[in-house]
């Protein structure tokens, strides 16, 4: 509660398109409405620039209205009191004149007084120029309000993250009392759920589509286990070369299935060989080369980071870690409620998993300002 007005705490985020509210900030945003909070998410536009990675939900005509609906779900699913699209073209916020979005970004603020604004901040979470146009245009406007000392402004960050789906995925299927073969629905699920959170920096593989070609190794027994594979696509023979040098089929595989999880799972070579008895496609998991710091280009990270326990970075400044690990099912439910770009279902993959990757959500309070320190020894 707001002590001064003994009236719900008000929690205003807003953002560029549908989704991100899911993936910046979805397990606070549902961990504070359970506590009674008014949470409302603003989209500076409908998202019909985006891609349409479920073409049963959304056509290019229609894509725009689906999202706001499907925006609205995920406020549903996050307890949200208000979700709301605005018209603005996506893909095209950046060149709105900046004057007239802080103008925008005001007359928001003034409507709703919220006592905390959570945006972008300048590295625009994932580096797109319309998340990085509206942050920077909301928190100007926060600068501007007459009471700016009393709100609460934070930026979203997105860690990077050291664990490789690889791995974990390995792990998983590996202790399965069944053997593992999943649907078409779960086929195009890992495909976008593995490339998305790898390309965010939740996870630290190398997400890649290859292509083998009928009669082609795939594995080779002896080798050190390095990179697992998903059958999209095609048939496998598992061989193994015994000791008297005779080659024996010992198991098929096809799409939907794991191959390589065992060398994962357990560190040792491999035990056999993996032959395309056709043309395969496979997802390939393999650990991707660190990014350098301060590098440039799409995965620069911030000249200044701490390393969490987990191996994690974080942007130095980072001043606040919300603990989510009771909502990220919501989360999870929010994301899958944005169907045209995550068509997943929230029961599709492990729980341990899920908890590990977005158990926790990191900010970087930039209002009221934090105070400068007197002394070395103080503080």
């Amino acid at each position: 509660m707001n002590e001064s007005s003994l009236k719900p705490l008000r929690v205003l985020g807003i953002f560029a398109h549908p989704d991100d509210e899911t993936v910046c900030a979805g397990g606070t945003f549902a961990k504070y409405a359970s506590t009674g909070a008014e949470i409302r998410v603003i989209s500076l536009t409908k998202g019909e620039g985006g891609q349409i990675r479920d073409a049963s939900v959304a056509t290019r005509a229609t894509l725009g209205g689906v999202r706001e609906k499907e925006l609205d779900a995920a406020g549903k699913e996050l307890g949200l009191t208000e979700t709301r699209c605005l018209n603005h073209p996506d893909g095209g916020l950046a060149d709105i004149d900046s004057a007239n979005l802080v103008r925008l970004a005001l007359e928001l603020l003034t409507e709703i007084q919220p006592d905390v604004v959570v945006t972008f901040g300048a590295d625009g979470f994932s580096g797109h120029p319309d998340h990085i146009a509206i942050g920077a245009a909301v928190t100007a406007a926060c600068y501007e309000m007459p009471i700016a000392r009393s709100i609460r402004l934070f930026h979203c960050h997105l860690p990077r993250g050291r664990m490789l789906l690889r791995d974990r995925l390995a792990e998983w299927v590996v202790d399965l009392t069944a053997r593992f073969k999943g649907t078409k629905d779960f086929v195009r699920a890992l495909s976008v759920f593995s490339r998305e959170t790898a390309g965010l920096g939740y996870a630290a593989d190398l997400v890649k589509l290859e292509w083998f070609p009928s009669g082609s190794y795939i594995i080779e027994q002896g080798d050190i286990a390095t990179t697992m594979y998903f059958l999209l696509s095609g048939t496998v023979e598992v061989r193994r070369e015994g000791g008297d040098g005779l080659v024996r089929v010992v198991d098929r595989s096809g799409p939907g299935e794991f191959i390589g999880d065992e060398g994962i799972a357990t560190g040792r070579p491999r035990n056999a060989h993996v032959v395309a008895v056709d043309d395969v496609t496979s997802l390939t998991f393999s650990a991707s080369e660190p990014v350098p710091v301060a590098g440039r280009g799409e995965q620069s990270q911030p000249l200044l980071t701490r390393s969490l326990p987990s191996g994690d970075q974080i942007d130095a400044r980072v001043t606040t870690c919300i603990d989510v690990s009771d909502f990220v099912g919501h989360k999870i439910r929010a994301t899958a409620a944005h169907r045209s770009q995550y068509p997943i279902e929230p029961a599709m993959f492990p729980e341990s998993l899920l908890q590990e990757m977005f158990g926790v959500e990191y900010f970087i309070q930039v209002l009221p300002e934090l105070p400068l320190q007197s002394s070395l020894f103080d503080g």
